[in-house]
C-alpha cells in the first residue's frame, strides 16, 4: 500500500501539476532537491508578501474618516477623505476657490 496513493492525494497532485501558478507546478516537476527547496521558498515568500500587502491596503483603506450627512427625509450621503492623488501634479485641475 506504500506505492498506492489515495484519490484525494492523486487529485491534489494533478491540480498542482496543472496549476497556472508557475512556482507550484515546478515544485513537483523538478528532480533536484535543491531546486525544489528554492521553488518552495519562492512560493512561500511571494505568498507571504501578497498577504502582507493585502492586509496593509485593507487596513489603510479602513483607517480613513467618513462623514455621513443625513437629512430629515432619511436620505444620506457619505463623504470620504481618501485622496490618493496629487492635484499639484496636474495643471489643468483648478484648486477650490479659483475661477
Amino acid at each position: 500500500m506504500s506505492g498506492e496513493q489515495g484519490p484525494a492525494r492523486r487529485n491534489l497532485r494533478r491540480f498542482v501539476e496543472l496549476s497556472s501558478v508557475r512556482g507550484i507546478s515546478r515544485v513537483l516537476k523538478t528532480d533536484s532537491v535543491v531546486v525544489r527547496v528554492i521553488w518552495i521558498l519562492a512560493v512561500v515568500t511571494c505568498t507571504s508578501m501578497l498577504i502582507y500587502q493585502l492586509r496593509r491596503v485593507v487596513v489603510q483603506y479602513f483607517s480613513y474618516e467618513f462623514l455621513t450627512v443625513t437629512k430629515e427625509d432619511t436620505s444620506s450621503a457619505t463623504v470620504s477623505y481618501n485622496l490618493h492623488f496629487s492635484i499639484s501634479g496636474d495643471s489643468t485641475v483648478m484648486k477650490l476657490g479659483e475661477q
